[in-house]
């Protein structure tokens, strides 16, 4: 069926003639996002595993508040980035 407007034949070229998600990254984008989730899965592990001891040892206590600062850089070039937060020390 052939309708003008926004009607079906139109919407399914449009549909056919974008490209995916994955098609439009490039390779720089996909390396920095691979690189942060990286970061975040292999950070989250870590830091729940060091207050898990933290906690077993008697150092820390459920509840307690905990300063957190986190630094990505850049070699070769000038540039640092930090985040700084706060966690929550789980039961």
């Amino acid at each position: 069926m052939v309708t003008t407007g926004n009607g079906p034949l139109i919407n399914q070229l449009n549909r056919d003639d974008r490209m995916t998600e994955r098609e439009e990254m490039d390779a720089a984008e996909l390396a920095l996002r691979k690189f942060l989730k990286q970061v975040g899965v292999t950070a989250h592990q870590e830091l729940a595993k060091a207050l898990a001891d933290a906690v077993q040892s008697g150092r820390l206590k459920a509840g307690d508040k905990v300063p957190v600062k986190a630094s990505i850089e850049l070699d070769g070039v000038d540039f640092t980035h930090q985040v700084t937060g706060e966690l929550v020390v789980p039961e």
